[in-house]
């Protein structure tokens, strides 16, 4: 994934609700222009912040350059995400779908996230079929009110979808 303007980040974390106690958590390979600011805007906020390091490389350079409350080297490849029943208000994906599933990294989500929570995911811009693409894997999973800004990065796309309580047989 190409990096993201740094100048446009504040404006996108203001979708993110000012509550504190919330857990926020952070899927993240390589690319990390993402991560000091979501660090730096979780700790202004009181938000606990989670970072899952997809790889060694990154984890190694995550562990002790940010400030996040707690960074793991994750593997997406296990059976389930959640972790000692935690459940997140916010994830955040800044991973490079090519190489990873989209449809078993959703359905291991939802499970992690709090009814009404949200999924935002940072993609590579993309045409409209892709972008239906991501909405119809969103809507098979039980994700709802998914919405694609496709005008803030230069180079990349977010798709942001709620986790609602009683839709489709979950």
């Amino acid at each position: 994934m190409k990096p993201i303007e740094k100048d446009k980040l504040n404006q996108l974390l203001q979708i993110i609700q000012n509550e504190p106690g919330q857990r926020i958590v952070h899927f993240a390979d390589d690319n990390h222009t993402f991560i000091p600011h979501l660090s730096d805007f979780c700790k202004k906020q009181e938000t606990t912040y989670y970072l899952h390091c997809t790889t060694k490389l990154s984890y190694d350079r995550a562990i002790n350059a940010y400030d996040a409350q707690y960074v793991s080297h994750f593997n997406l490849k296990r059976p389930r995400y959640k972790i000692q029943g935690i459940e997140y208000d916010y994830v955040i994906s800044t991973l490079n779908f090519k190489q990873e599933d989209k449809n078993d990294f959703l359905k291991k989500c939802y499970d992690i996230i709090k009814t009404a929570g949200n999924i935002i995911i940072f993609i590579p811009n993309t045409t409209y079929a892709q972008r239906d693409e991501w909405k119809t894997l969103l809507e098979e999973h039980y994700y709802v009110s998914t919405t694609i800004i496709d005008d803030l990065f230069t180079d990349i796309d977010v798709v942001i979808s709620k986790r609602m309580h009683g839709w489709g047989n979950k």
